[in-house]
């Protein structure tokens, strides 16, 4: 395996709260895709003096480094070289930003993000800016519950809801997925259920079982946007990566009522497996919304909880 190769990256957002790319070079590895600006880092180069060197260099700004926090780590692996992207939010900066080497540039809605096309180490890239920082897993609760709990979580912050009541029937958790998306059509809704289900009844957004995913041969399986899974070992997150997976839980983090006998990773183990797994991972298992910072700065995309949101 070729040396792997060390690039800052900055998902840079200006006051309005869009989000900038650079269109790479033609004659560039991987030209004429659009690319999140940055740079390699130098030997001996602190990851954020290199950010802020090379947006300077490249697009004329000075970024502020309090307003600058940590996105996500992607390791990857093309068949001519390894890269590892150290990607990092920059949510203030001084200066206008252009092309200085002359590259187009284009400030742009998050919600249009889809709409780009991107080198394949970008991906989760794009899903980390996508994808929220605080999911609520549902409890087992009496089935007309449901309702009152997502109130309740989004109160408290959540900003995606897991339905995952497996004391249910797989067809009346179908009917209460398609229940509360009627209710809140405009949240995030993820049903933790099956491929072939969701295929069959048009769903976009699941998340699969530790069983399951180990099950599942590739992301292709599943029609919808987003695919995620539940993850309690290095085989697991190896198979998630390998499956293409949107993103992944990690845990438990820390003991936990429901799995009072399973070893807690801790964060500093979780913070290992983050810095080399190349997908978002949110923290799982005896987390609360508290967390969610010592989340981020070990690396990860937020907190997924039960309890808390309760």
């Amino acid at each position: 395996m070729s040396e792997l190769i060390h690039v800052a990256a900055a998902a840079i957002f200006n006051e309005s709260g869009e989000l900038l790319l650079a269109l790479r070079d033609k004659r560039q590895h991987q030209g004429g895709l659009w690319e999140f600006p940055g740079g390699k880092v130098e030997a001996g180069e602190n990851v954020q003096d290199a950010l802020a060197r090379e947006l300077n260099e490249e697009l004329g700004i000075e970024i502020d480094l309090s307003a600058t926090t940590s996105l996500i780590q992607v390791p990857y692996h093309y068949p001519d070289k390894s890269i590892l992207l150290d990607v990092f939010r920059v949510n203030r900066f001084n200066g206008e930003a252009y092309g200085r080497e002359g590259q187009p540039l284009k400030w742009i809605s998050l919600a249009d993000l889809n709409n780009y096309q991107f080198p394949a180490a970008n991906k989760p890239i794009v899903n980390a800016l996508l994808l929220p920082p605080m999911i609520a897993i549902t409890p087992e609760l009496p089935r007309d519950s449901y309702t009152e709990f997502v109130h309740r979580a989004l109160s408290k912050g959540a900003q995606a809801i897991m339905l995952r009541a497996k004391h249910l029937s797989e067809l009346d958790q179908l009917k209460l997925y398609l229940q509360l998306s009627k209710e809140f059509p405009s949240q995030f809704l993820i049903w933790n259920g099956s491929v072939e289900s969701a295929n069959d009844a048009g769903i976009s957004t699941i998340h699969l079982s530790s069983a399951r995913l180990m099950q599942l041969q590739h992301r292709d399986e599943f029609k919808g946007r987003w695919l995620g899974a539940s993850c309690h070992n290095e085989e697991q997150l190896r198979h998630a990566e390998r499956a293409c997976l949107d993103y992944i839980t990690l845990s438990p983090v820390r003991h936990t009522l429901s799995h009072p006998d399973a070893s807690p990773l801790g964060w500093d183990q979780f913070a290992d497996w983050v810095s080399d797994c190349a997908l978002p991972a949110y923290a799982l298992g005896g987390v609360a919304s508290e967390d969610l910072e010592l989340s981020i700065n070990a690396g990860g995309q937020g907190i997924a909880a039960i309890r808390s949101f309760c």
